[in-house]
């Protein structure tokens, strides 16, 4: 067991190299929390770009930076003169139009037809705020295109971009709710005892049925609210629930939650478990059917252990939690089985992880991590010493992945490969991580930064996607060549 001095170091060794928190606090196990007073964000949704931009009390009144809100659809070019602010903008194969404000007046002018606003406008330190409640009508005229603006939930959609959704209730045992959207999404999900809850931060999803009521023994109903600058679809029933997803992404299959087995009494310090390494055939049990080659995917933090901030919004957990749906999915199109250790935003103990994961026997475990700091994608191995064991051997628990060692590095080197092919920054380290210290099967895991300069493209689908078949044609790889090594 690594010494708190190690630790220590091992910490600003990662910092130093430019990984981020996230994999700092597997190795610390201590939690980032947002920063208490930060502005209350604004979700905007368009065809090019969603995103969210901060809002401001002025006045009495909510205001909204213009800069802030038209940069993401196009070129902006603001020109502040006192009291004056002229705005230059251009969205992709648009002409250029002016926006002219003065500060202290509650009238403009976009592209030489006046506008009404709702309050005076105000240019503050260069920058020119105007009122939230009077956007829809800026916007519209300076993108020709119709805006829909919930202020109080602080939500807008420029465009017909709104992911709309039905609802069909399958009766059986037990009953099954299918929620059918018209794109892919990727909501968090949270459960409680007679709910589950779906929260939309970064996908337009609009209320289709904002209220319905079933008189099922298992799924009672289901309610649409906006609130916060997400949608949220709460789907309340008699007993535990759970989703899954299909049709990749479109569909979520809502039903009854498997009953848990009792977790084991926590304890400081593990002692010494013995763990069967499965160093041959001959020493397993025998299988019941036929052997079943399958991934364990485990998302990292879940529930009140959010890990890293990557933004004020977008907490790590739910970073990976996106990449290991995205991930499953890219592996079973490949024909490879793949199982989400954390399929909800639950909180998960690092050792019910290895206890779960070792329970299920699979033949690789990937473990997801996302970073505020740095850039492209990190695979790290373990750095336990690899060990040969016999068929008698027994491991303990901190040495479970010592014999495991050299498939785990295969694997990592097939991931780095299908990196580097794709033009992915990457780099490989080993450190002495848990859970994979204490996982009986190969073993790697991966860190995710953003692509570029902005922490908030970590998020981009486009990004996650790549990344995923990155990963995802690196275990197949490496699946390939230990079948072709096979006497």
């Amino acid at each position: 067991m690594l010494g708190a001095r190690w630790r220590c170091f091992g910490l600003a060794v990662l910092f130093s190299l430019g990984f981020g928190a996230g994999m700092a606090r597997w190795l610390s196990r201590s939690v980032v929390l947002a920063q208490p007073g930060e502005p209350l964000p604004l979700s905007v949704y368009s065809k090019s770009a969603s995103y969210s931009v901060p809002l401001i009390a002025l006045n009495g009144q909510t205001y909204v930076g213009l800069v802030d809100l038209l940069e993401p659809l196009g070129s902006v070019e603001a020109r502040p003169d006192g009291k004056k602010f002229k705005l230059r903008f251009s969205a992709p194969g648009s002409r250029e139009i002016e926006l002219q404000f003065h500060d202290g007046k509650d009238k403009g002018k976009v592209g030489g037809d006046t506008v009404k606003l709702a309050a005076k406008f105000v240019v503050q330190d260069g920058r020119g705020y105007a009122p939230l409640s009077s956007v829809s009508d800026v916007l519209s005229r300076a993108l020709q295109a119709p805006i829909r603006l919930n202020p109080s939930a602080r939500r807008l959609f420029v465009g017909d971009v709104g992911k709309r959704y039905s609802l069909d209730l399958r009766s059986g045992t037990p009953s099954k709710l299918f929620i059918s959207f018209d794109a892919p999404v990727n909501p968090t999900i949270a459960t409680e005892p007679g709910h589950i809850r779906l929260t939309f931060k970064r996908d337009p999803v609009v209320p289709s049925v904002e209220q319905i009521t079933y008189s099922d023994p298992l799924i009672t109903g289901a309610r649409f609210s906006e609130h916060d600058g997400a949608g949220e679809l709460d789907v309340t029933g008699t007993s535990a629930l759970m989703a899954n997803f299909a049709d990749g992404g479109k569909t979520i299959v809502i039903t009854a939650a498997p009953s848990a087995p009792p977790l084991p009494a926590p304890q400081p310090a593990p002692a010494p478990v013995a763990v069967a390494p499965a160093p041959s055939v001959e020493s397993q049990p025998k299988a019941v059917g036929p052997p079943r080659h399958f991934v364990l995917i485990d998302p990292a933090h879940g529930g009140t252990d959010i890990g890293a901030a990557i933004t004020k919004d977008l907490p790590e957990k739910d970073v990976v939690l996106s990449l290991a749906r995205r991930l499953q999915h890219e592996l079973e199109s490949r024909g490879i089985a793949a199982t989400l250790l954390r399929n909800s935003d639950i909180a998960i103990p690092l050792d019910q992880r290895a206890v779960s994961a070792n329970a299920a026997h699979p033949a690789l475990y990937v473990a997801l991590h996302a970073a505020n700091t740095g850039t492209g994608v990190h695979v790290f191995t373990s750095s336990v010493e690899a060990k040969g064991t016999g068929s008698r051997d027994f491991l303990p628990w901190e040495q479970a992945q010592s014999a495991y060692v050299e498939a785990s590095t295969a694997l990592a080197d097939s991931v780095m490969a299908e990196l580097i092919s794709r033009n992915l920054p990457n780099t490989l380290l080993t450190a002495p991580l848990r859970p994979m210290n204490n996982i009986a099967a190969p073993a790697i895991a991966i860190e995710i930064a953003s692509p570029d300069n902005d922490v908030a493209d970590i998020a981009k689908p486009a990004y996650q996607l790549q990344v995923a078949q990155a990963i995802a044609d690196g275990i197949a790889a490496s699946r390939n060549k230990t079948r072709e090594a096979r006497p």
